[in-house]
């Protein structure tokens, strides 16, 4: 239980920093509405994406696990459709959204794994 509030208020963490960083990303709304916007990227990503990479393989292995940062950017947007308080402009500014995101992921979670051991 504890490993879904932090990996959820990772998501929060990662789409404040997003909205902050890169251009064409706005979050409209307050902490509350953040972190359920990060519990819906994270259900999103827990329940759909491996539906959505499953589908995809074959264009996964053509371009050699690329096309999964197609997937990630779609997902995203799939957040922010349900959520109405993410506001994506372009694809570009998606891209970069997921970067973000998946970089605050990427050390919240090695902050999380090191303290385990």
């Amino acid at each position: 239980m504890l490993r879904l509030i932090i990996h959820v208020l990772s998501n929060a963490l990662g789409i404040w920093a997003a909205a902050r960083l890169v251009p064409g990303i706005h979050f409209y709304g307050d902490w509350k509405w953040l972190i359920l916007t990060g519990a819906v990227l994270g259900f999103i990503n827990f329940f759909i994406k491996p539906i959505v990479k499953i589908i995809s393989t074959p264009l996964i292995w053509i371009t050699l696990g690329l096309f999964t940062i197609v997937i990630n950017v779609l997902m995203l947007n799939l957040a922010a459709k349900v959520a109405r308080t993410l506001i994506i402009d372009t694809w570009t500014a998606a891209f970069w959204a997921v970067v973000v995101i998946s970089t605050i992921n990427y050390l919240v979670s090695s902050l999380i794994s090191e303290n385990e051991h």
